[in-house]
């Protein structure tokens, strides 16, 4: 093994795990309005809400922050793995 990663597998990892992560700080807002905790609050809910479109504690809303957060999650993580192929390649 040459340590190179796989983009499309990162992709979908990374994809999964940050639009299940927007899609349940979504829900759990939702039910907990002034929830504050060290990975969810307000505050960050309504920073995400101005990246991605239609965002917001509803469940409607959240389900828009799960296809927003899959999508960059997973371009994210393909761009990493690609960087670091890159970068593996000119060590």
């Amino acid at each position: 093994m040459d340590g190179k990663l796989n983009p499309k597998a990162l992709a979908v990892a990374l994809g999964a795990l940050w639009g299940a992560y927007v899609f349940l700080l979504g829900l759990v807002l939702t039910a907990f309005p002034n929830l504050r905790t060290f990975w969810v609050s307000p505050e960050f809910l309504n920073i995400l809400a101005t990246l991605y479109p239609g965002y917001a504690p509803t469940l409607v809303g959240s389900l828009w922050g799960l296809l927003w957060g899959a999508l960059c999650g997973a371009i994210g993580g393909w761009l990493l793995a690609w960087l670091h192929n890159i970068a593996l390649e000119r060590v």
